[in-house]
């Protein structure tokens, strides 16, 4: 194990990392010596928790959280005027969960996206139909880094939905999602868990807390994990990571920690399979679609040229002073730096002029290569505070924020020594991705191309409290925000000034019900995710604007336990950016591409979501939800005004999941669970639309505590070897796993 930690912080040695496989295994060595469940029109998840050590062990939360980590939402879920969705540790660790990505999957109105030639693979998603990649936050503060996010050292995940940069800052128009990062606690507790699965994959990991004075601890999290993917031929991942957190003043009045977090994450990177274009021989039946699932297995990347290698460190230090026993002034620091190198082969078919040789062929010359790093400075201050003035009360939050971003990326040229791109294409039905390969990619030498962004903000909210019924929430943000992207000799600037905000009423049916009423508006500026683009007037554009309402209810059912809520919503983006068709003041002809944009377009989502966390009985417990939305493109112009009336990408119509868990006894459980996803489009292309058909997987857990200290768990997930297209992208799409098991062992202490 030490050997596995001091590898995280060493200097980066090569540019594409050793036998993965082996190399986790020997650290390894080192560091350790169903029932098919059918669905109905609104799909329900339902978990109980899994019994607990009693000898001293960190005793989690169950499936309900009745609060958001958040300070700027004052109130307990049932009293906040939002869809608030939070994925607590316990329905993680049940269900078999170890990152992002599957967490959300289990949240329906969220669609996965494949990465792109500008946008890197990793946790990327739609939220109520309009792209949140930039609107991940870790404790309140925003990553907008291109890398796949472990769950080894998260208490839980938030998801809010709807209009949000009041609370979040730029974007935020669907939603935003938030991790809880585990901090040092009073008590002390160690666990130890190792998980093997049916992909000659394991999961090693350590979470202890021990006190080092009367208010003083550290808890420390370590990972080591590695493994190949169910249903996809020489994909694997690998990954290290530690976090250590200091904490001091705990229960007292003045406390303070520190975070430091290393991750090392070494991946076979993925792009899955093309889409089958119209007029490939032999698949006319599969146009503007996925090739047959017989093919999903297929991997077109080449394993001695492809890789992804990522670092990143993550330092945070939190101060909170309590003021008077309503008042608390809080301060947090970041510095994060993610480094990233990497070369993806994205598969493209050969053709000429639209004819496709025989046999069917992939290109070899379309590799990504990616040679990136994030920086990211952030400082927040906030107070927050109760009172009472005229009988109204008011809980308060006042605070400013500031950023300061930077994205350097570097080109990188093989200078002729690729063999791959110079030899033979791959074959579409038999690819070859073992072949030998000499080459190497290094710096061109040009200076890099940079984003950087500046971001000051301002923000107030208060819950104002009228009655023992009525409640009214208002918040507003002022935030400023700078960029300036340098793209070969183009250098673009923009500075935008934006108030964002949000009003909702509440009204308290009784002391365990609540119907609300709320608004929000957001904005996209030019260069949100710190790069402009350099091809049109995006950045002389003032921000795109969002409105969203929510109408809803939530109610605390069977003795307060379990939480179920119910809302209809709908979001426009009032001014979207859409083509020019009077380029500089002169009318162009008609379907002509002017390469320059107006705020002129409208994009709507209207749906409807149900969703209940809890227990039902004090064996049965749930956690669930359904999404209905309708997004469409609803105003275009010039060259775009073909947009007019089609979906929005990645946002599919119906979606639904639903966990169940079962307590036979005090040391047997048993959990089932289903999710379907429907239809989905990958973009708005003139080129042709491709679809993702709808899909459905069920997955299974039982759970037996062993003894007091160990536990064992068994999971299989995709029971039914579900073939689906899960990560959609504009030229390929990545399919989902295929049936997996795990064995997990969890020993606390």
């Amino acid at each position: 194990m030490q050997e596995s930690i001091h590898h995280l912080i060493e200097p980066k040695l090569g540019s594409k990392p050793l036998n993965i496989k082996s190399c986790a295994r020997n650290r390894l060595a080192q560091a350790i010596s169903l029932i098919v469940l059918s669905t109905a029109s609104m799909t329900v998840a339902a978990q109980v928790e899994l019994q607990t050590t009693t000898v001293g062990a960190n005793t989690e939360e169950g499936y309900r959280i009745d609060r958001a980590q958040s300070f700027k939402y004052s109130q307990p879920l049932i009293e906040t005027p939002k869809t608030l969705t939070i994925i607590s540790a316990s329905v993680m660790r049940d269900r078999g969960v170890d990152n992002l990505r599957d967490a959300l999957r289990s949240v329906p109105g969220i669609s996965m996206a494949a990465g792109e030639g500008g946008t890197p693979t990793g946790d990327s998603m739609t939220i109520r139909g309009f792209s949140a990649r930039t609107d991940i936050f870790a404790d309140g503060i925003r990553d907008i880094a291109g890398y796949s996010r472990d769950t080894y050292n998260t208490e839980g995940v938030e998801i809010s939905k709807g209009p949000g940069s009041s609370v979040s800052g730029r974007g935020s128009v669907g939603g935003s999602v938030n991790l809880v990062k585990k901090t040092a606690r009073s008590d002390r507790f160690t666990s130890v868990g190792y998980d093997s699965g049916s992909e000659n994959d394991y999961r090693f990991t350590l979470d202890t807390n021990f006190r080092v004075g009367e208010t003083s601890a550290f808890r420390i999290n370590l990972l080591s994990t590695d493994g190949e993917v169910a249903g996809r031929d020489k994909v694997e991942n690998a990954m290290q990571a530690i976090a250590v957190n200091f904490a001091t003043g705990l229960d007292t009045a003045s406390r303070f920690s520190f975070t430091a977090e290393f991750q090392d994450q070494d991946r076979l990177p993925d792009y899955g399979l093309p889409w089958v274009p119209v007029g490939l021989p032999g698949y006319e039946s599969y146009a503007l679609a996925p090739p047959p699932t017989s093919l999903f297995d297929n991997f077109y990347g080449n394993v001695h040229r492809d890789f992804e290698n990522i670092r990143a460190t993550t330092l945070t230090a939190r101060y909170e002073r309590d003021l008077t026993p309503n008042s608390t002034l809080r301060f947090q620091a970041r510095q994060a730096t993610v480094d990233r190198h990497s070369l993806t082969t994205a598969p493209r078919f050969v053709s000429s002029g639209g004819v496709y040789p025989d046999p069917i062929l992939i290109r070899w010359d379309d590799e990504k290569p990616r040679d990136q790093e994030n920086n990211m400075t952030v400082l927040q201050a906030a107070y927050t505070t109760a009172f009472d003035t005229a009988n109204i009360g008011h809980e308060l939050s006042i605070g400013a924020e500031y950023y300061d971003e930077e994205e350097i990326r570097w080109s990188e040229t093989p200078n002729g020594t690729d063999n791959l791109v110079n030899g033979l294409p791959n074959d579409f039905l038999n690819p070859q991705p073992t072949l030998a390969y000499t080459g190497s990619y290094t710096r061109t030498g040009a200076a890099p191309n940079t984003g950087a962004g500046e971001t000051r903000a301002i923000y107030v909210f208060d819950t104002l409290t009228l009655s023992e019924r009525w409640e009214i929430n208002a918040g507003g943000r002022w935030e400023s925000y700078k960029n300036k992207t340098v793209s070969g000799s183009n250098t673009l600037h923009s500075d935008d000034s934006m108030l964002s905000w949000n009003a909702a009423a509440v009204y308290k049916l009784q002391d365990n019900a609540t119907i609300y009423f709320g608004v929000g508006k957001s904005f996209n500026p030019a260069a949100e995710d710190l790069t402009a683009n350099t091809r049109d007037n995006e950045t002389d554009l003032d921000p795109e604007e969002s409105l969203g309402f929510e109408l809803g209810t939530k109610w605390e059912l069977f003795d307060n336990r379990l939480l179920a809520g119910a809302a209809l919503f709908h979001t426009v983006k009032t001014n979207a950016r859409t083509d020019d068709p009077f380029d500089g003041g002169t009318a162009v002809t008609p379907g002509t591409n002017t390469s320059a944009n107006t705020l002129d377009g409208e994009q709507t989502v209207n749906g409807l979501e149900l969703s209940a966390f809890g227990q039902i009985t004090d064996k049965l417990s749930i956690a669930a939800g359904y999404t209905y939305q309708k997004g469409e493109i609803t105003k275009a112009n010039g060259a775009d005004a073909y947009l007019e009336g089609l979906e929005l990408p990645r946002t599919p119509e119906y979606s639904l999941s639903l966990w169940l868990s079962y307590s036979m006894s005090d040391t047997l459980s048993m959990g089932i669970g289903s999710e379907y996803v429907d239809d989905r489009t990958n973009g708005t292309s003139s080129r042709g639309i491709r679809v993702a058909p709808s899909y459905q997987v069920f997955d299974a857990m039982v759970s037996w505590q062993a003894t007091d200290q160990l536990s064992l768990q068994f999971n299989g997930s995709n029971l039914g070897d579900e073939r689906y297209a899960d990560l959609v992208g504009g030229g390929h799409f990545v399919p989902g796993p295929g049936r997996y098991f795990s064995l997990s062992a969890h020993y606390a202490f």
